[in-house]
C-alpha cells in the first residue's frame, strides 16, 4: 500500500493562511463539493504523530518543515494517512475502491509547511487566503483570551506554559512580550512564510483570495477556486448560498469593525502590523488583488476609539462589569477609560 499511496492523491487542495484567517469557513464551503475529499477536520495530529516531524521531539523550535523533512519514508506514510482518515461530502469514508481522489487540507500551521508539503504533494494546488491585518489579529487576540486554541499546554520556558495556535518561528524572542505583540509576530510570520514560499512555486498552481470576498461574495468565490483546481462549478448547488454558515471554530458572531474591541491594544503595534502587511500588499497587487490599506494609522481615528464606548462595538457595559473586549479588566479599567 505504501507505493500506491502517491498515486491515489491527485492535485490536492491545500488551503493556506495566517491563524484566524477564516481558513475553517472556506475549508467547510470546499469540502461541500462532490469531488473533494478531507479528513474533515485539522491535520495536527496526523502529521505531528510522525515522530519525524513532532515539533515536540523536535524541541519545540516552531512548527516549520521543510523540503529536507520530506524523506521518501516520510511521505509514503503521510500520503497513506490522508488516504485512510479521507471522507467525502456526505461524511463516506476512504476506500481503495474509491481510486484516485481529489485531496483538501488545510491547518494554519501549514503556513510555515509549504515547501514540505510543495514535496509531499509536487502536483498540489495552493489556495492564500489573506485577511485585513486588523480583523486578523484582532480575532487572534480573542483565540488567545478564550483559551480554546491551546495548542502547546507544556511549553518549556513559556509563562504558564500555555501556547495557543501557531508555534512561530523565533517564538522564544518573544517570552515577555505582550499578547498583541505576540499575536501580531503569529499573522506577520504566518503570511511571510507563506509569501516567501509561493514565490518559489509554478503560479498555475497557485490562487490567492481575500476572506471578505469570500464573505461578502461566496459564490463567485468559490467558483474562483473551484475553476482554478479544475473541479466542477455548483452554482446551482443548494449549499451555495448568498451567505455561508459559521464556522465551527467561531467565537463570536461577525460584525463590521468587531476588530474595534481590541483597537487599544492593536494602536499600540501598528509599525509592527505595517512592516507585516508589505510583502502582503506586494503579493496582493502582483496577483490582481486590492491591497488592504497600508498606512495603519489612519484606522485609528479618534472618532473610532470613541465609538468603543458609544455601543457601536458591544453594548454599552456597566463600568464594574469585566471588559467585553476579553481582557480580563473591569470595564473602567480597559475600554471604559476611552469615554
Amino acid at each position: 500500500m505504501a507505493s500506491k499511496g502517491r498515486s491515489l492523491i491527485d492535485r490536492p487542495l491545500i488551503i493556506l493562511s495566517a491563524p484566524r484567517a477564516g481558513s475553517t469557513l472556506l475549508f467547510e464551503a470546499l469540502a461541500k463539493h462532490p469531488n473533494l475529499w478531507s479528513i474533515g477536520g485539522e491535520s495536527h495530529a496526523l502529521i505531528e504523530h510522525i515522530p519525524e516531524l513532532s515539533t515536540l521531539k523536535r524541541g519545540y523550535v516552531s512548527n516549520r518543515l521543510e523540503k529536507i523533512d520530506a524523506k521518501s519514508e516520510v511521505i509514503s506514510v503521510l500520503h497513506n494517512k490522508f488516504l485512510h482518515q479521507s471522507i467525502n461530502h456526505n461524511g463516506d469514508k476512504y476506500t481503495l475502491e474509491n481510486g484516485v481522489i481529489r485531496l483538501l487540507e488545510k491547518t494554519p500551521k501549514n503556513a510555515l509547511r509549504v515547501n514540505f508539503l510543495n514535496e509531499v504533494f509536487p502536483d498540489a494546488k495552493f489556495v492564500y487566503l489573506a485577511r485585513d491585518p486588523l480583523e486578523n489579529i484582532s480575532s487572534i487576540l480573542d483565540a488567545w483570551r478564550s483559551r480554546r486554541f491551546v495548542t502547546y499546554p507544556d511549553l518549556p520556558m513559556w509563562p504558564k506554559n500555555q501556547w495557543s495556535l501557531l508555534l512561530s518561528d523565533n517564538w522564544k524572542d518573544h517570552i515577555g512580550s505582550s499578547l498583541v505583540e505576540i499575536a501580531t509576530h503569529q499573522w506577520s510570520n504566518a503570511n511571510k512564510s507563506i509569501i516567501d514560499s509561493l514565490e518559489k512555486i509554478d503560479l498555475n498552481r497557485v490562487t490567492t483570495v481575500c476572506y471578505q470576498d469570500l464573505v461578502n461574495t461566496p459564490n463567485s468565490t468559490l467558483n474562483k477556486i473551484y475553476e482554478f483546481a479544475d473541479l466542477e462549478l455548483m452554482s446551482d448547488n443548494t449549499s451555495m448560498t448568498s451567505t455561508l454558515p459559521l464556522s465551527r471554530y467561531t467565537l463570536t458572531t461577525p460584525q463590521a469593525d468587531k476588530w474595534l474591541k481590541n483597537i487599544t491594544d492593536l494602536s499600540k503595534v501598528k509599525s509592527q502590523i505595517e512592516n507585516g502587511l508589505k510583502p502582503v500588499n506586494k503579493w496582493l497587487s502582483e496577483n490582481g488583488l486590492e491591497p488592504f490599506l497600508s498606512d495603519i494609522s489612519t484606522r485609528f481615528s479618534a472618532e473610532k476609539l470613541s465609538s468603543i464606548d458609544s455601543g457601536s462595538v458591544e453594548s454599552r457595559q456597566s463600568r464594574n462589569e469585566i471588559c467585553a473586549c476579553g481582557s480580563g479588566k473591569k470595564f473602567k479599567y480597559c475600554h471604559g477609560r476611552l469615554s
